[in-house]
């Protein structure tokens, strides 16, 4: 018998994530079922926890927010600047940004 002929599979590194990937949520389906047998004292600290979570994600939620409005106001007055010296540039004018006007 010729060896040199058998074809030898090669290990697929997306099969093998693919096969992680089943594997987990083999352990997450177990878990997910496990969730209902906690007491009453359990269910409220979970409850709490979760209270938590979201109190800190909507405070993070509106800093975030509050930052990019920042940035854009930022650029935005920076664009209205450039804006304003191009065209007092182009009759002959110079631009004053404290007065956000033209100025010969």
């Amino acid at each position: 018998m010729n060896y040199s002929n058998i074809t030898t599979l090669s290990f697929s590194g997306r099969m093998a994530f693919l096969a992680t990937i089943l594997f987990s949520f083999s352990f997450i389906g177990q878990a997910n079922a496990n969730d209902h047998d906690f007491t009453a004292a359990q269910q409220a600290a979970v409850d709490g926890h979760f209270e938590i979570l979201a109190e800190q994600q909507a405070q993070s939620d509106q800093e975030l927010s509050n930052k990019l409005q920042a940035d854009f106001d930022d650029q935005v007055n920076d664009s209205e600047d450039e804006f304003m010296e191009l065209n007092c540039e182009a009759y002959g004018y110079d631009f004053d940004s404290e007065v956000s006007a033209c100025i010969e």
